[in-house]
Protein backbone atom coordinates (compact mmCIF):
# COMPACT_ATOMS: atom_id res chain seq x y z
CA UNK A 1 0.00 0.00 0.00
CA UNK A 2 1.37 3.11 -0.67
CA UNK A 3 2.67 5.59 1.57
CA UNK A 4 2.25 9.50 1.30
CA UNK A 5 5.11 11.62 1.79
CA UNK A 6 5.39 15.25 1.52
CA UNK A 7 8.52 17.62 0.02
CA UNK A 8 9.23 21.01 2.17
CA UNK A 9 11.61 23.40 1.31
CA UNK A 10 12.97 25.46 3.78
CA UNK A 11 15.58 27.93 4.44
CA UNK A 12 16.65 29.20 7.89
CA UNK A 13 13.99 32.11 6.78
CA UNK A 14 11.38 30.71 4.95
CA UNK A 15 9.57 27.36 4.72
CA UNK A 16 7.13 26.35 1.30
CA UNK A 17 5.01 23.87 2.69
CA UNK A 18 4.06 21.03 -0.12
CA UNK A 19 0.62 20.51 0.57
CA UNK A 20 0.19 17.56 -2.31
CA UNK A 21 2.43 15.17 -1.13
CA UNK A 22 3.18 12.08 -3.54
CA UNK A 23 3.02 8.20 -2.90
CA UNK A 24 5.30 5.76 -3.06
CA UNK A 25 5.95 2.41 -1.88
CA UNK A 26 8.47 3.27 0.81
CA UNK A 27 11.05 5.90 2.39
CA UNK A 28 13.67 4.15 0.25
CA UNK A 29 11.56 5.42 -2.72
CA UNK A 30 10.31 8.71 -1.51
CA UNK A 31 14.25 9.70 -1.00
CA UNK A 32 14.99 8.82 -4.63
CA UNK A 33 11.90 11.54 -5.95
CA UNK A 34 12.96 13.61 -3.31
CA UNK A 35 16.63 13.63 -5.42
CA UNK A 36 14.88 14.20 -8.08
CA UNK A 37 12.92 17.00 -7.25
CA UNK A 38 16.41 18.40 -5.97
CA UNK A 39 18.28 17.69 -9.44
CA UNK A 40 15.20 20.07 -11.11
CA UNK A 41 14.90 23.18 -8.75
CA UNK A 42 18.47 23.32 -7.16
CA UNK A 43 19.44 25.54 -9.87
CA UNK A 44 16.55 27.82 -9.67
CA UNK A 45 15.71 27.78 -5.47
CA UNK A 46 19.60 29.02 -4.93
CA UNK A 47 20.38 31.35 -7.63
CA UNK A 48 17.39 33.81 -6.23
CA UNK A 49 19.59 33.78 -2.96
CA UNK A 50 22.85 32.26 -3.20
CA UNK A 51 23.83 32.93 0.19
CA UNK A 52 20.74 31.03 1.59
CA UNK A 53 21.05 27.39 2.89
CA UNK A 54 17.74 25.34 1.67
CA UNK A 55 16.92 22.26 2.71
CA UNK A 56 14.24 19.31 1.59
CA UNK A 57 12.52 18.51 4.27
CA UNK A 58 10.21 15.09 3.86
CA UNK A 59 7.55 14.00 6.35
CA UNK A 60 5.46 11.20 6.24
CA UNK A 61 1.95 11.22 6.01
CA UNK A 62 1.67 11.84 9.78
CA UNK A 63 3.75 14.97 9.88
CA UNK A 64 6.75 13.71 11.08
CA UNK A 65 10.39 14.57 9.56
CA UNK A 66 12.13 10.98 8.29
CA UNK A 67 14.68 13.34 5.86
CA UNK A 68 16.27 16.27 5.30
CA UNK A 69 18.66 16.81 2.27
CA UNK A 70 20.66 19.78 1.40
CA UNK A 71 19.74 21.41 -1.82
CA UNK A 72 22.94 22.68 -3.97
CA UNK A 73 23.33 23.69 -7.05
Amino acid sequence: MPIRFYFDVESGRETIRDRDGVEAADLAEALAEARSVIREMADAVCADDPGTAWTLVVRDATGAVVARLPIRP
